[in-house]
């Protein structure tokens, strides 16, 4: 792997981490926060690592109709109601997908095969994320997580 590549997945690496400690911090049912936060994890690097092939053709068809327009124009004023009315959120995740994305394109650049893509993505993210949560509850707390 390039020198340049370390730097951008110790910038994943932190950005994660700092999601972590963030989603710590909430004081809403920790089991499904942690669940759902994973889950978008591990979907988000699959789909990094394993991008669509018929991405054009899929926008293509959705605009190709009456119904298929209004519906997507319908679906856009919503999407950006929801991104004005929780700008904060929208900005962390659209930091995560940067990062996400950077990293991605560094390990492409390298030559790297998808799934070991997928495996070195989902593993500095996952790792980033559990080490947040972990170091915040700890020094919220002052005991270790597992005892």
């Amino acid at each position: 792997m390039k020198k340049k590549s370390w730097v951008s997945l110790t910038l994943l690496f932190v950005t994660y981490f700092t999601f972590g400690w963030k989603l710590s911090e909430f004081d809403v049912p920790p089991h499904l926060t942690w669940f759902l936060a994973i889950a978008s994890i591990l979907v988000f690097a699959a789909a990094l690592s394993f991008p669509l092939r018929n991405t054009k053709a899929l926008i293509m068809g959705l605009f190709s109709s009456d119904l298929g327009a209004f519906i997507s124009i319908t679906l856009g004023a919503f999407v950006a109601v929801v991104v004005i009315a929780w700008l904060h959120l929208f900005a962390t995740c659209l930091l995560l997908i940067s990062a996400g994305a950077l990293a991605r394109l560094d390990i492409q650049i390298s030559g790297w095969k998808n799934w070991l893509a997928f495996a070195v993505l989902a593993t500095i993210s996952l790792t980033g994320v559990g080490l947040g949560g972990a170091i915040e509850f700890w020094s919220r707390t002052g005991r270790l997580v597992f005892s």
